[in-house]
């Protein structure tokens, strides 16, 4: 796998294609803000041309009737991904900024789990387009994808354009196992691009995770278009302590948890509600423990807070950081970016909101934790 792995094309109709318009753009290291490679931008034409191969695929090939066929190339694609984990893994810390040392949520259980016999679509299988966010850059693609191949249907695989490397390595790497059209990744940055996909009549099924209001739109748009949606959205997680329990220790697990991969997943335990009473003790753990959390190079094994994904993504979380002192919070520990190349966020808690802050009722998506006394 070479460093300019992504310049070669779209993985699709069972080839390497380069876009008709010939149009690429860079991959930059949310590490360092560094250009790594560029990364190739599909048109609408290469939509549809991908479209028009999954559709082929299914239609016109024993692929979806056969389901010897599709374990024995189903398991053949797990054993393939699997032999190249640790080159994935360092490309999704490249890319993502995604700690090599959470590989095994953001990698290896979804590979081991693709051929899932019991994960049927919503409805018969066909064409379905899966659409993934980048705070999670393999994992949902990976489930996304082994479900409707299992079913027996095909995919058109769009990913986030922050993340799109390594979906076009799983696509890659499909091309000598998976039948011609089964599996076509399309990376770009135009959203005029993702409405096709998900409008085009060619396509029976949308798979949509990432944010509520891109989401809302992809499910009524395709709603419209007579298609089935399935929609993962996440939201904010709150937990609550209770008086009883061991507050130091439930306030120290939500700490490492929002603070891994830099917050960046979905129903992360981002605040934790505590007794009135109790609420400088657990003001204080969170910040033992948050403290405690190692920040550094994604590539290395310590790493547990890595970078965030893109300058968006990290001036998202410092907007919502200065939200939070607007609101009256009290921020305890960080609240500042590293100072430092990159994209990134020091590990921070807030104390001093209630249950109605917009910090509390909204993903932040950074390393932030909420300590709320309860109501």
């Amino acid at each position: 796998m070479s460093k300019h792995r992504s310049s070669a094309g779209l993985p699709v109709d069972g080839v390497e294609r380069e876009t008709v318009e010939g149009w690429t753009f860079p991959a930059r290291s949310p590490a360092t803000g560094e250009r790594l490679w560029d990364v190739p931008d599909a048109g609408v034409a290469d939509v549809h041309g991908a479209i028009a191969a999954a559709r082929r695929a299914f239609d016109e090939t024993p692929w979806s009737t056969d389901a010897a066929l599709r374990r024995d190339a189903v398991v053949r694609l797990q054993e393939a991904l699997a032999a190249r984990s640790d080159d994935l893994a360092l490309l999704l810390a490249a890319e993502t900024g995604v700690p090599v040392s959470l590989r095994a949520a953001h990698l290896d259980a979804a590979i081991a789990h693709m051929w899932e016999p019991g994960s049927a679509p919503d409805g018969p299988p066909g064409v379905t387009a899966v659409v993934t966010p980048a705070t999670s850059p393999l994992a949902v693609a990976l489930e996304e994808v082994g479900r409707a191949l299992t079913a027996g249907g095909t995919v058109v695989l769009k990913p986030a354009p922050e993340a799109a490397s390594a979906a076009l390595e799983l696509g890659r790497t499909a091309l000598d196992i998976l039948p011609r059209g089964v599996l076509n990744v399309v990376s770009t940055r135009d959203v005029d691009v993702a409405i096709a996909l998900t409008l085009d009549a060619r396509v029976d099924e949308v798979s949509f995770t990432g944010s509520a209001v891109a989401g809302e739109r992809v499910q009524h748009a395709a709603s419209m278009a007579g298609k089935r949606v399935r929609l993962d959205v996440g939201g904010p997680l709150t937990i609550r302590a209770a008086d009883d329990g061991d507050l130091a220790a439930v306030v120290a697990a939500a700490a490492v948890t929002v603070a891994a991969n830099a917050g960046q997943g979905c129903r992360l335990p981002a605040t934790v509600v505590v007794p009135p009473h109790r609420y400088a003790e657990a003001l204080a753990a969170a910040v033992e423990a948050m403290d405690d959390v190692v920040v550094g190079d994604p590539a290395e094994p310590a790493t547990v807070c890595g970078p965030l994904r893109s300058v968006v993504a990290r001036d998202r979380v410092l907007r919502y950081l200065d939200l939070a002192r607007s609101e009256g919070g009290d921020v305890a520990l960080g609240g500042n970016r590293l100072e430092r190349d990159g994209w990134w966020v020091v590990p921070t808690v807030v104390g001093g909101l209630t249950p109605a802050s917009r910090l509390v009722r909204e993903e932040v998506l950074g390393p932030v934790l909420m300590v709320v006394p309860a109501s």
